[in-house]
């Protein structure tokens, strides 16, 4: 129990000493924001994981139990969110695709680009909705680059940046080219999710296949746990502890590759880093 206090201790201050560096640089409220978000996240993860810990070693009396546990707890909910993150990153490309077409045949009725924005907050796609009527409303009470600007960096898309670099050229130069410039926009972007789709088809087989690996492996191992301990008594040992612990290792090493390989690849965002460039 006492290594179990000084790991969570040493979590706590490696936590706090990150808060103290970020309060000498300067952040926005957005990214401010997200950082209480995901430390709130990491908490919740780091309590789970330190509470499977313990009942797996309770449960077993084995300390590698107990580390793969904790460690399984914190990586399988991102295993499984892999899938829900590419496809929400999927539909916001194809509803940014979506909204460039809006754009273009607002502003092609010869409305200015306020009013286009205006008009097209309330039928965009759900999946940006929120944020273009957010987007509206500042273009209202602010300049509107600066507002172009913000939504860029709170939809954080590629697809969004090439459209606001658009429009703030189109509103600070009055291009006349702009619908056919949106036009090129929405159709890149639908080619950019039909190869989402693509690969996701290609992917689907091999991610089928982990998932049947690592429930076959967790119930093979329960099972013997279970039904033939005499089978499991060499892992009793000092020396069985290490070889389980590396075995563990491996398996959770595994386990996070498929995470990081099952990440949505994102291109370079050509607008990252606008609001705190125009913040100073």
């Amino acid at each position: 129990m006492n290594g179990l206090t000084g790991a969570m201790l040493g979590v706590m201050v490696a936590g706090g000493l990150l808060l103290i560096a970020a309060g000498f640089r300067r952040i926005s409220a957005s990214e401010r924001q997200r950082w209480v978000l995901d430390w709130r996240a990491t908490a919740r993860s780091a309590a789970i994981a330190v509470a499977a810990g313990i009942i797996g070693w309770a449960a077993t009396g084995w300390v590698a139990v107990g580390g793969l546990a904790a460690g399984v707890t914190v990586i399988a909910p991102r295993l499984a969110g892999t899938k829900a993150r590419r496809q929400q990153a999927q539909e916001r490309t194809e509803a940014l695709a979506s909204w460039a077409e809006m754009l273009r045949d607002t502003v092609s009725a010869h409305a200015g680009l306020r009013e286009a924005i205006s008009i097209t907050a309330k039928v965009a796609p759900g999946a940006i909705r929120e944020d273009v009527q957010r987007l509206s409303a500042r273009a209202e009470r602010e300049q509107l680059a600066k507002a172009l600007r913000q939504f860029a960096t709170e939809v954080a898309d590629p697809v969004a940046d090439l459209i606001v670099a658009a429009l703030v050229i189109a509103s600070d130069r009055q291009a006349h080219r702009l619908s056919e410039l949106l036009s090129q926009i929405a159709s890149s972007a639908r080619e950019q999710a039909s190869m989402r789709i693509r690969v996701e088809t290609g992917r689907a087989r091999t991610y089928a296949s982990a998932r049947a690996l690592v429930l076959i492996t967790f119930g093979f191992a329960v099972v013997l746990t279970l039904f033939s301990p005499t089978y499991m008594e060499p892992y009793n040992s000092f020396t069985g502890q290490l070889v389980l612990i590396m075995i563990a290792g491996l398996f959770a090493g595994a386990l996070w590759g498929l995470v990081q390989l099952g990440r949505p690849a994102e291109p370079p965002r050509i607008l990252a880093g606008v609001e705190q460039e125009s913040d100073r």
